[in-house]
């Protein structure tokens, strides 16, 4: 685990006059038909395990809906934000039961396109007996990949304050003509792009090179990214985290947030050339019964904090926070806390 020399101990930092100026923190829509975010990608369904073993010794899996972006919009709600979902799912009975999870979540789903040239995206989650993930996707062809630029919603693109999305929808054509053409219109319009890689490499059919190259130039665009360790260390093409940091930064992003697992989190922020902003943040101690989502949750419970006029530090604590919370629950939407949920588990922890 890298240890920053420097913290982060102000609690206005740059970061936080930045966004202040764009009108970003305590941030709402005067038109309540617009929300305040807007999560782009694949909206998937998830079947796990009903038990801790090898894929070819499960005997069930149960039915959870599912998919990164999907994870983190019905996150953002469940906090108290206003959050669409754009994206496509097949015209069959697990595109509608995604559209109904969502909806039942609070979240915006006029950004959902229905079509019949694919079916709805499918994955299969076994759970090691520590609760790590393995996955088996089906989803060539699947739907999510088919959003095309005129199915993306231009108003909510012109009026929303941020714009999340993943990797996944960048992995092929149309969708990933389509990523960065909706990035384009929220940036230019003077959204906050947040970004997460959440990089499956089987996915990609060009390999770790193509996914570099891509991906790179997503982070031109970023504003805050949220990666991995080891999902930067592929990304940036090399095997120390410090210049791995200084070469994302270079790209493009002003914030990188690094989510380390069982070590916590560790967030630079770029305040000149060179000149960095960093602290890290433990995680906190909960029994860890699934995984799934907890970096979705976390990427949820800092751009609420964020939107609602936390500073960067406070956003970091209850983006751990979030993701504390998911992985004490079987699932990944399913576990994503309420305000309250999340009020009355930091009250504990303070406590302890």
């Amino acid at each position: 685990m890298v240890k920053f020399e420097s913290l982060l101990i102000i609690p206005h930092s740059l970061f936080n006059e930045a966004y202040k100026e764009k009108g970003l923190m305590n941030a709402s829509n005067p038109d309540d038909k617009v929300p305040v975010v807007a999560c782009l990608g694949e909206v998937l369904v998830d079947f796990i395990a009903e038990e801790k073993s090898s894929r070819d010794s499960v005997a069930s899996f149960r039915k959870y809906p599912g998919g990164a972006p999907a994870n983190v919009a019905v996150g953002i709600t469940r906090l108290g934000v206003t959050c669409g979902f754009i994206g496509k799912v097949g015209a069959d009975t697990f595109g509608e039961f995604l559209r109904t999870s969502l909806k039942e979540n609070g979240v915006n789903i006029e950004g959902i396109v229905k079509t019949r040239e694919a079916p709805t995206a499918l994955a299969f989650v076994n759970l090691s007996k520590t609760g790590e993930r393995h996955f088996l996707f089906y989803r060539d062809p699947c739907a999510d990949i088919l959003l095309t630029e005129d199915d993306l919603p231009q108003d909510w693109l012109r009026k929303i304050k941020y714009l999340h999305v993943g990797g996944v929808s960048l992995t092929r054509n149309p969708s990933r003509q389509t990523t960065l053409r909706a990035i384009e219109i929220a940036q230019k319009n003077g959204a906050i792009i947040t970004f997460d890689p959440n990089l499956r490499l089987d996915l990609w059919s060009g390999g770790l090179q193509e996914c570099q190259k891509i991906l790179q130039k997503v982070l031109a665009k970023t504003d805050i990214f949220l990666p991995s360790q080891h999902e930067l260390l592929l990304i940036m093409d090399t095997e120390q985290i410090d210049d791995a940091l200084s070469r994302a930064h270079e790209l493009g992003p002003h914030t990188i947030c690094l989510k380390c697992g069982a070590d916590g989190s560790q967030i630079s922020t770029m305040i000149a050339k060179g000149k960095y902003d960093q602290f890290s943040q433990k995680a906190f101690n909960v029994n860890v019964v699934d995984t799934t989502g907890a970096g979705d949750g976390f990427n949820a419970g800092l751009i609420v904090g964020l939107a609602k006029g936390m500073n960067i530090q406070e956003a970091v604590r209850q983006g751990t926070a979030v993701a504390s919370l998911v992985i004490t629950k079987i699932g990944a939407m399913t576990a994503l806390p309420t305000e309250q949920d999340l009020s009355q588990f930091l009250i504990k922890m303070k406590a302890d």
